[in-house]
């Protein structure tokens, strides 16, 4: 038997917004259901390791819950992208993680060079 959906999961993503913005709590918990497996898989791209994946998944939410009331914010899952994005950087400044995907370009680059490719 499925799990009753919540009235929620019926919201679109402005509507839950606007509730996000009045501080409803049910609406943070639907962004989050909606979202999550997204900013996880995003940052595990760049990161490659869970255990920094899953406190970047957690600053993304704790910033969200921080500036919801913030005009700026108009659509959420650029915002929450922008967010890990902004964490995964900060965490490159800071030496905790490398940028995996400039290495395979890296790589490329110089495999392409050394073969006389242009």
């Amino acid at each position: 038997m499925e799990p009753e959906k919540s009235v929620y999961s019926y919201f679109s993503d402005t509507m839950l917004l606007t509730h996000l913005k009045q501080g409803d709590h049910q609406a943070f918990a639907e962004i989050f259901d909606r979202y999550w497996k997204k900013i996880y898989n995003e940052a595990y791209k760049r990161l490659k390791n869970t255990e920094l994946v899953e406190t970047v998944v957690q600053e993304v939410y704790v910033n969200l819950w921080k500036e919801k009331g913030n005009e700026q914010i108009r659509h959420i899952l650029p915002y929450l992208l922008s967010s890990m994005r902004s964490q995964v950087l900060k965490l490159y400044r800071e030496g905790k993680a490398g940028p995996f995907f400039e290495k395979g370009l890296n790589y490329i680059m110089l495999t392409s060079i050394h073969n006389g490719v242009n």
